[in-house]
């Protein structure tokens, strides 16, 4: 099953959080620590352990050495795992060595990024997980400048990417298809100046289908339909149009899972993923 509708967020560089990065030191530390710096030396020596203290996924790693870098803090930052890893409480990560006063600086900023990272990627590894049939949507429904480490970890957890950004592919709302005039116009006019771009369309009943299965969209999403709808919508596509894909949205809960995964092979978006995190417990614990 390919987890992604483009081309999905599979690893994340540098350029992709550095800004972030930077932005956190500035946040943290406009005129220096004035606990650490007042109690300790720049000469003072420690060894700090990355540890999980529950179960969970591994993301976020990569944001270690920039940060690091960012400091210049004489750190050394000893990975053990990668992303991705099954973590349960106990599980070490790594090990930095060095300042002391350097890794006190960063604890926090750190921990952030890792324990965010990783609690999406728990999110989308349990849902994936708990239902392997259907495919496990992202949205944009993601932190301002997050947006490519927010998704990276849903795909690090086992979930899917639904489109990156607005350039990435046509999806037709509501107001689209109001202001073009009709389903079938919004469907053309993309279609003619963005050749080679999937275009996705989302109906909320079934008074829309039949238009919707003459436009031809990529794909197809089927917003706050009701189990009895959704059935009915399903069926149909099956049959009258199989090369639409099919996507369900809005409201999204365990039952309406369990539900759908009668039908194999469907996306599910779900801004839960990313907009209803929970940091994963991780600590730092200097020796």
């Amino acid at each position: 099953m390919n987890r992604g509708y483009t081309t999905p967020i599979t690893s994340i560089t540098e350029k992709d959080f550095e800004t972030l990065v930077q932005l956190a030191l500035e946040e943290d530390l406009p005129a220096g620590d004035i606990t650490t710096d007042t109690l300790f030396s720049v000469e003072d020596s420690c060894t700090a352990i990355l540890l999980a203290k529950e179960e969970g996924v591994l993301c976020g790693l990569s944001v270690i050495p920039c940060l690091i870098q960012k400091s210049k803090t004489n750190v050394t930052w000893n990975q053990i795992l990668e992303d991705g890893a099954s973590l349960s409480k106990g599980t070490i990560i790594g090990e930095l060595k060095g300042s002391l006063v350097g890794i006190l600086k960063m604890e926090r900023i750190l921990l952030n990024f890792i324990q965010y990272l990783s609690g999406i990627a728990t999110n989308a590894n349990r849902v994936a997980k708990q239902f392997p049939n259907l495919l496990i949507l992202d949205t944009r429904k993601t932190l301002p400048g997050y947006r490519k480490l927010a998704k990276y970890a849903v795909y690090t957890g086992g979930g899917s990417n639904h489109r990156i950004n607005l350039s990435d592919m046509a999806m037709l709302k509501d107001n689209h298809i109001t202001k073009a005039g009709s389903i079938q116009s919004a469907v053309f006019m993309v279609r003619q100046k963005n050749p080679g771009k999937k275009i996705e369309l989302e109906i909320d009943g079934l008074s829309q289908l039949e238009d919707a299965i003459e436009a031809k969209p990529d794909i197809l999403l089927l917003d706050n339909f009701s189990d009895i709808d959704t059935e009915k919508a399903i069926s149909i596509l099956k049959e009258k149009a199989p090369e639409i894909r099919i996507e369900c949205s809005g409201g999204i809960t365990p039952d309406k899972l369990n539900f759908l995964s009668k039908f194999d092979g469907i996306g599910v978006s779900m801004g839960y993923l990313t907009h209803t995190v929970k940091f994963l417990d991780i600590s730092l614990d200097i020796k």
